[in-house]
């Protein structure tokens, strides 16, 4: 079967680290697989709302063992956004609870994270921005009023608050979240802490705080009660916390806190390291928390950044990484991992592609959303399978992309009589050639197992073969669910020879070219996997309408973006637009003045423009009665999320 090279098998019995209880404080964990925190949006107006429980209850009904909520505000110059859960209040006691509950009852137990974001601004300025120095925000350049040290105890008291608050509600704990350059990262950090009081200085001043806090959270709640620490195992700053800093820090907290979690980077333009997204190695920075872990002191580690597999989980604890495994984008894409690793159904783990689409949609402020999991933050999400349908219908879906394979699937899940039509004798669609680019192999895990899931199905496959509308007629089917797709267009007005960036990479990508011009009117993540081919056989000069590249890129993953065309030596050229190409001059305009200049000695120009629905068959198929439906760039381009969505909702209202 093709894609089967990325199948994984096993169960529990070949992962028997993974899924061996551990002892976090007084708890007792059922295995070793945590839901890492993560920020959803799911909260309306400061409050919790059923979905926000729902995403938290769905993964440890999938077997979690211990789930970690998103950021909790521990006081109001935390409030970031109206989808930030205040920890503070009473109003969200009864969510608390409910949350709590809803965990519990699956075997799982809750831990909060408290956060504070100090001088850090996200979505919007918050009500007051506090810090512990002058120092600007690394990612708005904000300076924040510098609290006094009466200022700080406040705060600290705050914590407390916030930890005795859920202690009531149910909770099992806490997590101080002092990662990511947060208040409590900018206090434990020398680049940021400049303080001359008792918390800053001598690192013994630097984690004073979070010691102080650590301790008061203890005489409230009890020793039963969890305490984590979640930090930087690398700031990568220059005078941050590196790894020997965070082995001086973990060694100093050790006896104060029952688990260890390490993340990396911070607002900075190490931000790119605290998502690691396809461009970065499966499983980063284990070696990191390898070096630190000792330092602990026997206090579990739990171990973070692009751990996919239940054998990669199951290699970290064996090599001594960590002793928890904490995840986040694979419990995004499948509620079920735990569960399905457990009982030997690997192949079946739906992959996260690490894109970090997710990412960008929350740092939006908007709802947390995944690729392919169209179920996400639902009730029910955990084991979801499709309803079946009422009656069988005849199905005919013409694309093989992930629009085409999704709707497909779904509708002969459904029990629907399924023939699905694909120009490729492979599955993916231009999804599969994209994933041939440099950083873009995760999405061939993705199609592997839509694929998978696909061929378990009734569904007849036509590979191979382009619909035309004489086949779809052949057929008589009751429902037609168009999704072939979309190429992309000529720049407007342009004079001269070139190639699209869709045709550079179907047709193998081996025009040799000295000089490239790659004009960039797309700005999505594909575009940029496409310049980081052209820069490694050719010089690469870029182009952009626009006053700034990657706007379509989620901002951490931009970083990687700019990082990796600056070192090629790519040039990047703002507010420009393709003239004309001859005698190998390419001339450009700028889109404000109207200026024209020219490049020489010009090859080759390659285009990722806006495109064009590949929607021909529609029309004289509904002038033959036919009920069609169009799906994904079939019915208007745009990104892999709405076409695997769309085609999942096309095949549900069959």
């Amino acid at each position: 079967m093709a894609g089967s090279e990325f199948s994984e098998t096993g169960d529990v019995s070949s992962f028997p680290r993974l899924f061996s209880p551990l002892q976090i404080g007084r708890r007792t964990l059922r295995n070793r697989i945590a839901l890492s925190a993560t920020t959803t949006c799911y909260g309306a107006r400061n409050r919790i709302t059923d979905r926000w429980i729902d995403f938290l209850a769905e993964r440890a009904k999938g077997g979690a063992a211990m789930l970690i909520t998103e950021i909790l505000a521990i006081d109001p110059a935390a409030l970031a956004s109206p989808s930030v859960i205040t920890a503070y209040e009473p109003d969200n006691e009864a969510g608390f609870k409910r949350a709590a509950e809803a965990v519990e009852q699956h075997g799982a137990c809750l831990i909060g994270q408290l956060w504070h974001p100090g001088r850090q601004q996200l979505w919007s300025p918050v009500f007051s921005p506090k810090g512990i120095s002058d120092q600007p925000d690394a990612l708005s350049w904000t300076v924040p009023h510098v609290m006094r040290t009466d200022e700080l105890r406040q705060v600290a008291d705050a914590y407390v608050a916030a930890a005795g608050r859920l202690k009531t509600c149910g909770f099992a704990g806490v997590e101080l979240h002092a990662a990511h350059g947060y208040l409590l990262t900018q206090i434990m950090s020398p680049w940021s802490n400049q303080r001359s009081d008792q918390y800053g200085g001598s690192l013994e001043n630097r984690v004073r705080f979070v010691r102080e806090v650590a301790e008061h959270i203890r005489q409230a709640c009890g020793e039963h009660f969890v305490v984590g620490l979640k930090m930087p195992g690398e700031e990568g700053v220059d005078g941050g916390i590196d790894p020997d800093e965070a082995m001086r820090i973990t060694a100093a907290l050790a006896r104060h806190f029952d688990y260890f979690a390490y993340s990396q980077g911070n607002f900075s333009l190490s931000l790119e390291t605290h998502a690691p997204d396809q461009t970065f190695r499966r499983c980063h920075f284990l070696d990191i928390h390898k070096r630190i872990r000792p330092a602990a002191q026997g206090a579990p580690v739990m171990a973070l950044g692009r751990i996919a597999t239940p054998a990669e989980a199951e290699r970290a604890i064996q090599d001594g990484a960590c002793d928890l495994i904490g995840l986040t984008r694979a419990l995004i894409a499948d509620a079920d991992w735990p569960n399905k690793a457990r009982d030997g159904r690997v192949d079946d783990i739906r992959p996260s592609t690490y894109d970090n689409f997710a990412w960008g949609e929350i740092h939006a402020g908007k709802p947390l959303a995944e690729v392919h999991n169209p179920q996400l933050g639902l009730k029910g999400e955990s084991a979801w399978q499709p309803p079946r349908a009422q009656s069988s219908r005849r199905v005919v879906v013409v694309g093989a992309g992930p629009a085409g394979v999704q709707a497909a699937r779904i509708a002969a899940e459904r029990g629907h009589a399924v023939t699905l039509f694909g120009a490729s004798r492979e599955i993916g669609g231009k999804l599969r050639r994209e994933a041939g680019l440099p950083g873009c192999e995760e999405f061939l895990h993705l199609i592997a197992w839509m694929e998978r899931q696909l061929r378990r199905t009734d569904a007849r496959l036509e590979l191979g073969l382009r619909a035309t509308v004489a086949d779809v007629l052949a057929l008589a089917p009751d429902k037609v669910i168009l999704a072939a797709g979309s190429h992309q267009r000529r720049p407007a007005n342009f004079l001269g020879e070139g190639v699209s960036a869709r045709e550079w990479v179907e047709g193998g990508r081996t025009t040799r070219a000295q000089c490239v011009v790659l004009f960039d009117q797309d700005h999505a993540a594909g575009t940029y996997a496409v310049a980081d081919a052209l820069a490694k056989r050719s010089r690469l000069v870029l182009l952009t309408p626009r006053t700034q590249i990657a706007r379509q890129v989620n901002y951490c993953s931009a970083i990687g973006i700019h990082r990796r065309l600056y070192a090629a030596g790519v040039e990047i050229v703002l507010a420009a637009e393709p003239v004309s190409l001859g005698a190998r001059v390419l001339t450009w305009r700028n889109v404000f003045t109207g200026e024209t200049r020219n490049i020489a000695d010009v090859d080759l120009l390659v285009w990722s423009t806006p495109r064009i629905a590949d929607d021909a068959l529609a029309e004289p198929l509904r002038a033959a009665g036919l009920d069609v439906e169009l799906v994904g760039d079939c019915m208007a381009p745009r990104n892999l999320i709405c076409a695997i969505h769309e085609g999942e909702a096309a095949a549900m209202e069959i």
